[in-house]
């Protein structure tokens, strides 16, 4: 009890000191059943008179720049509360009064008000309860203040003694804090949602660079916070943070718009009130300040203080985060209606009626209280009003009343009043049982307490009149966060100046998803193109074929070019792929394209010389076979075994086709078909050589016996060729078998291209193959070589030794060869490998008979063959 107590103790010193200085037109009422207090700021600033002194008692308060937005927000209470008494289902048998303060903008006056209100509502001595009219009143619920910062001040008197605050303008996410204003609540979303409602917007257009300003106060510090908090979470960069106020020097004004100027960032959002912003927009008009795109909080998204003077030099384009309002039908009526006359007695009406219609007030026409005589102002105008003054005449002050700029406010006063209302009314209508007091007990309205009205007011549940959906509050005593997006668009008027026009463009709702819906082609783009949505990143995009470098800023970052051989398809990629190995990457480096593939082709200088060589070593190996058939019966072809000759013919001709699998794209097929036809090719043709090497021995060797020379018969040999190839056939069959040889891929030395070659499959096997070959070309050298000398038909064995040495030189060179060069090369040195073995066995085997069949015939007799036997005989006798 005892912090409450000096609590108490403190307000009532505080009430004593202050209300001993009144302000001028401090309050307005009206009597009721139940009173609803209203604070409203009917002027921007109050200050002490110039010649302000303390060697006297001191002047009060003045308060100056009137502010017809708030008259009209007052007004809207009116309207609502006698909207409320003429409805016969909403509190029937209650009436309902007002009254009405002037905060004048500043914390001292919000102060005052907020203790005359404590001061009626728990009893003072009669010197200090408030009237109205002569009457005493007592107040049940206070409506306001406008400005958050306001109603923190408001809301640590009220929330002491529980007294309901409902504020249609503060949206500081402080006040959410139940723990520190228990007895707040309002009827306009809290800047946590405005605060992502923003952060949305700026995703929606791709803005991840901004700047902010923030009024330096309890709405902008903590609203400017949330929001970049928020930001931050979503990967949205703050470049530049300012925090102003009304009272900041010309020099600090100037410095703050010139830093806004130079700033790369192109959007800049604002949490701050309009009375903040304006002396601001003097020093960015002045600097020609026209480049940048204004979010602007619910604050001043609509406001008219801002929009008269600086809209079409500084904000058009702006795009506005203001509450959504709702319809109350015959307010603009009951606007217009406004006079002396239908509000008697009011202080408020006297000042507004001098400001709208610039003329002086008479008793006769504004009537104030005998409580309220010593608050009118000196005459400021030399014309007198009559009270009958239309308000199409009134110009720009009409404007500000009757305009639909900042219309939400006004709906949120109304649903205030009728948040007040509707608690009442449950009230009135509390069935004993089912209250929310104790055990279910229902307060009276005859002794209603402020605690208790609290209680129903956080719980009330009703549709607003003309609408469809129920207000209600959350724990917090936030309502559901809905907003609409308006955007700033200049146009010209009758009198060919430029006004701006509010534009709606967009919906916002914390419960709908998506939660934005907006029209960007409705939008005003403030840009050469208006089509075209400004961008405000840190810097531009990184384009395909590129890829970031975060820096040290989130949002920033460099662009570097994909290293060779990788791609990257989107902008701002944060890597670069790397494309599949057959492929790389374009010039760009914005896709993959097929390598170049390196083989052998039919078109290349290898393809054509290896066709063209093995197409004239088949036409020789045919012209020779066919010689040898039209001159069958002559010795020398006699003496070369017709079957092995043929089969040797049909052999090499396999060796001149074998280079041709080596042309064109390999394929498992070919793969596999140019081993086999290498291996059986080769082996057919050294067998069929060693055979007739072996026969040519033993015709002449004489410790060999005359049985095993039977064994070497024409069709014998055949035979022995065919057992001898036989093991390399079973050989290629296991190789094909258990790991033929198929096409790989493999990286070439050209990071452009990709050879594309066979593979040997099983090397074990392949040694075997190529080991047996060996093994019969070297019997068959060795075998030849011992016959070189013999003359059996015309020397053949030499010649055979002639072939079997060019064909271990050839074979013996390849390896070196083969293993220096690249993949294509080594294909290469293979064919010419294979075509000159092949030419080797042909030339040195089948010419010299060719030379002798047509060159010399003449030695082609049975005779020339014994005298060359005879001569051996003789030699070696």
């Amino acid at each position: 009890k005892v912090p409450w107590l000096l609590t108490y103790l403190n307000v009532i010193g505080v009430v004593y000191i202050i209300t001993r200085y009144e302000v001028i037109y401090h309050r307005d009422c009206d009597t009721g059943n139940v009173v609803i207090a209203g604070l409203f700021p009917l002027h921007y600033i109050s200050d002490r008179p110039d010649n302000y002194s303390l060697e006297d008692t001191p002047a009060p308060l003045i308060c100056r720049r009137y502010n017809f937005l708030g008259f009209r927000w007052m007004q809207a209470m009116i309207f609502a509360i006698q909207e409320v008494n003429n409805r016969t289902d909403l509190l029937p048998n209650v009436t309902l009064g007002w009254e009405l303060f002037d905060t004048c903008n500043t914390h001292a006056r919000a102060v005052t008000q907020a203790l005359n209100v404590v001061d009626s509502i728990n009893k003072q001595p009669k010197s200090m309860k408030l009237r109205c009219y002569h009457q005493l009143i007592c107040i049940s619920a206070l409506i306001g203040p406008t400005a958050s910062d306001k109603s923190i001040i408001v809301s640590n008197i009220l929330s002491v003694f529980d007294i309901p605050q409902i504020s249609y303008g503060a949206t500081s996410r402080l006040l959410s804090d139940k723990n520190v204003f228990s007895s707040f609540l309002r009827t306009i979303p809290n800047d946590d949602e405005q605060a992502t409602a923003m952060v949305d917007l700026l995703l929606h257009h791709n803005w991840t660079w901004v700047g902010a300003v923030a009024g330096d106060d309890d709405y902008g510090r903590p609203g400017i916070s949330r929001f970049k908090e928020e930001a931050a979470k979503r990967g949205i960069c703050v470049e530049y943070t300012a925090y102003v106020s009304e009272s900041m020097s010309p020099d600090l004004l100037y410095q703050t718009a010139h830093e806004i100027k130079n700033y790369n960032a192109t959007v800049f959002v604002t949490f701050i009130s309009a009375t903040h912003l304006v002396p601001l927009a003097r020093h960015l008009r002045d600097q020609n300040v026209t480049d940048k795109v204004w979010i602007a909080s619910e604050a001043w998204a609509t406001s008219d203080s801002v929009l008269f003077i600086f809209a079409a030099d500084v904000f058009s384009g702006t795009l506005g985060i203001a509450t959504r309002g709702g319809d109350m039908p015959g307010f603009r009526s009951f606007l217009e209606g406004v006079s002396p006359s239908t509000q008697p007695g009011s202080p408020f009406m006297k000042e507004f009626w001098e400001k709208t219609f610039q003329c002086s007030c008479p008793p006769s026409i504004c009537q104030l209280s005998e409580h309220d005589s010593d608050l009118s102002t000196h005459n400021e105008y030399n014309d007198n009003c009559t009270g009958k003054e239309d308000f199409t005449d009134s110009g720009t002050a009409s404007s500000a009343y009757l305009g639909w700029t900042d219309l939400e406010k006004s709906y949120n006063v109304y649903l205030a009043v009728y948040v007040v209302a509707s608690a009442l009314h449950n009230i009135s209508t509390c069935v004993e049982g089912e209250g929310l007091l104790k055990d279910g007990g229902c307060p009276s309205l005859n002794n209603l307490t402020t605690w208790q009205l609290l209680a129903y007011i956080k719980e009330v549940n009703f549709y607003p009149p003309g609408h469809d959906y129920q207000f209600n509050f959350n724990e917090n005593g936030d309502p559901n966060a809905s907003y609409k997006l308006v955007s700033w668009v200049p146009q010209l008027n009758a009198q060919g100046d430029v006004t701006i026009a509010f534009v709606h463009v967009g919906n916002y709702s914390c419960m709908a998803k998506p939660k934005w819906s907006m029209n960007d082609s409705a939008i005003y783009w403030r840009s050469e193109n208006k089509e075209v949505i400004p961008e405000s990143v840190c810097n531009g995009d990184c384009p395909p074929g590129y890829y970031t470098i975060q820096l040290q800023s989130a949002c920033c970052f460099k662009c570097v070019e994909c290293p060779t051989g990788e791609y990257s398809t989107s902008t701002n990629s944060p890597i670069c792929l790397a494309c599949n190995r057959t492929f790389r990457a374009d010039d760009n480096r914005t896709g993959c394209i097929p390598k170049y593939e390196e083989y052998i082709r039919w078109g290349d200088a290898f393809g054509i010389t290896f066709s063209v060589l093995s197409a004239v070593g088949i036409i020789i190996t045919i012209f020779t076979a066919g010689s040898f058939i039209k001159m069958r019966g002559t010795p020398l072809v006699k003496a070369t075994n017709r079957e092995l000759s043929f089969l040797l013919f049909f052999s090499v001709a396999c060796c001149f086709l074998t280079p041709l699998l080596y042309v064109g794209k390999p394929q498992d097929w070919n793969c596999k078909g140019r081993t086999v036809s290498f291996s059986l090719s080769f082996t057919f043709c050294i067998a069929a050589i060693l055979v007739k090497t072996l026969r040519v021995l033993t015709a002449f060797e004489a410790r060999i016996p005359v049985t095993y020379k039977k064994w070497l018969g024409e069709h014998v040999q055949v035979f022995v060729v065919m057992v001898v190839s036989l093991v390399q056939v079973v050989l290629s069959v296991a190789w094909l078998v258990v790991e033929p040889p198929n096409v790989v891929v493999t990286e070439s030395k050209v990071g452009t291209a990709v050879v594309v070659e066979c593979n040997v499959g099983n090397v074990v096997i392949m040694g075997f193959v190529y080991g047996y070959l060996c093994l019969l070309a070297l019997t068959a050298f060795v075998f030849a070589f011992r016959a070189r000398k013999l003359p059996e038909n015309f020397n053949e064995a030499k010649f055979i030794t002639f072939s079997m040495l060019i064909f271990f030189i050839v074979w013996l060179s390849f390896i070196p060869a083969y293993l220096s060069t690249n993949s294509t090369n080594s294909t290469a040195v293979s064919c010419i490998a294979i075509l000159a073995s092949t030419f080797s066995l042909l030339a040195c085997i089948f010419f010299p008979k060719l030379y002798v069949l047509y060159v010399t015939p003449q030695r082609n007799t049975v005779e020339e063959v014994r005298q060359n036997t005879a001569n051996h005989a003789i030699r070696t006798s």
